[in-house]
């Protein structure tokens, strides 16, 4: 009787033993201080991207017991509310998805918490999340200090578009170089379309010649961090801006991304640029008359491709009181199969290197190898608190320059004078 009920005892033991282990692996959704489970408050822009987004998060509910509350808010109030939240220690927001040029006023502001602590916890990350993965220009970004503080996940830049089809008929093959494109606009121009350009006074035109004058090596700032708009690497790409230009398509000089990619996608344009985000728009059969037959490739270069990018980052704050749980969520949101899952529904371009070939993903958006090659070198516009006053410099001259109003190095010394008492 005695070894029936040790046996009996022994069982229960190894019963409640096994069950405190399944309990230890699955936290249930309690906070790492122990008690009631973790709600976790997320701020992002609202849409179509946020719905998806919902209901994947379902998914990583039923995986930890974290609930997760998204306060997807319009794009134009993002920013603003996102700083009320964290500039009053509320702790109401615990994971914000934040853009490039936000984050050094995020970190100055000390409104975000350093996650490098986190990033090498393997209990924290899941088992496809592989840090290493992420293209080191997005990680170099979302540092400051060597502290890291966000992990990139939505990632934009401009690309080339041509048809193949139209190409094909001229027998002229896809561009790559400044020369090469500049001809084969030149080609199509004189048989009365071009290259459609969002050559419209505004950021598109910048970001377009970013990458120009960084594929000239050139820059805005010269080695002493001065502003050098003038140099002569920068004065050639404002010349073959000009050049494109007066090869481009009747409306151009009208035309931001949008109206380049509704060329393309009703097969008037042979060839163009347009951002990545508008992309899978030209490989929608039921909308887009030249599906199956775009092809892409990094904006042109005069010696080396480079791409001018936007990223979104999601970010812990630095009020949270839930911040390992938010960096666990973080991690979820940005691992290869969450990220691919993303993309599958929408074509999101992440900031994982893999994903830029993997087969299911090429297969339905075949954009994405000419990001990939985009960002083995490519840099955001400068981060600055002074760079939107260079932006709108950069948009007044570029503008002038593409209608003819202004001779390349006579709108860039104009720009840099205007200038001068901002940038000393």
């Amino acid at each position: 009787m005695r070894i029936r009920n040790l046996r009996l005892a022994l069982a229960l033991a190894l019963i409640v033993g096994v069950i405190s282990a399944c309990s230890s692996n699955n936290d249930n959704g309690k906070s790492s201080s122990g008690g009631k489970k973790t709600t976790l408050t997320i701020s992002r822009w609202a849409g179509p991207h946020a719905d998806d987004q919902k209901e994947l998060l379902k998914q990583f509910e039923r995986e930890t017991g974290i609930t997760v509350k998204m306060d997807d808010v319009d794009y134009g109030q993002l920013q603003q509310k996102q700083m009320l939240n964290m500039s009053t220690k509320t702790g109401e927001y615990d994971l914000v998805w934040a853009q490039e040029i936000w984050i050094p006023e995020y970190i100055k502001a000390g409104y975000l918490h350093p996650i490098d602590d986190y990033v090498s916890n393997d209990a924290l990350n899941p088992a496809d999340f592989d840090f290493n993965d992420y293209n080191p220009n997005l990680i170099n970004i979302l540092k400051n200090d060597g502290k890291l503080y966000g992990l990139p996940t939505f990632i934009q830049l401009p690309i080339m578009v041509y048809n193949n089809d139209m190409l094909a008929e001229e027998g002229l093959t896809a561009p790559k170089t400044w020369s090469e494109t500049l001809a084969v606009a030149k080609h199509f121009h004189d048989k009365g379309t071009g290259i459609a350009l969002p050559a419209k006074q505004g950021q598109a035109a910048v970001d377009i010649f970013s990458s120009l004058v960084r594929s000239n090596n050139g820059n805005y700032f010269n080695a002493d961090g001065k502003l050098d708009l003038t140099n002569p690497a920068n004065v050639e790409a404002a010349a073959f801006w000009k050049d494109l230009s007066a090869e481009s398509m009747n409306g151009s000089a009208n035309w931001h991304f949008d109206e380049v990619n509704k060329a393309v996608q009703a097969g008037q344009a042979p060839i163009g640029f347009t951002i990545s985000g508008l992309a899978g728009q030209l490989e929608d059969k039921a909308n887009s008359s030249v599906a199956g037959k775009i092809g892409y490739a990094p904006i042109p270069y005069g010696k080396q491709a480079f791409g001018t990018l936007s990223v979104w980052n999601w970010c812990v704050t630095a009020d949270s009181k839930h911040p390992e749980e938010a960096y666990r969520l973080a991690a979820w949101l940005t691992s290869k199969s969450t990220e691919k899952q993303m993309s599958l529904k929408d074509g999101q371009i992440a900031a994982r290197q893999s994903l830029f070939t993997d087969a299911d993903l090429v297969k339905q958006f075949p954009f994405f190898p000419a990001v990939g090659e985009s960002l083995k070198q490519a840099d955001t516009q400068p981060l600055t608190a002074d760079a939107p006053k260079l932006m709108e410099a950069l948009q007044t001259a570029l503008s002038a320059i593409a209608v003819g109003n202004a001779e390349p190095k006579a709108a860039l010394e104009k720009a840099q004078q205007e200038l001068a008492s901002v940038f000393k």
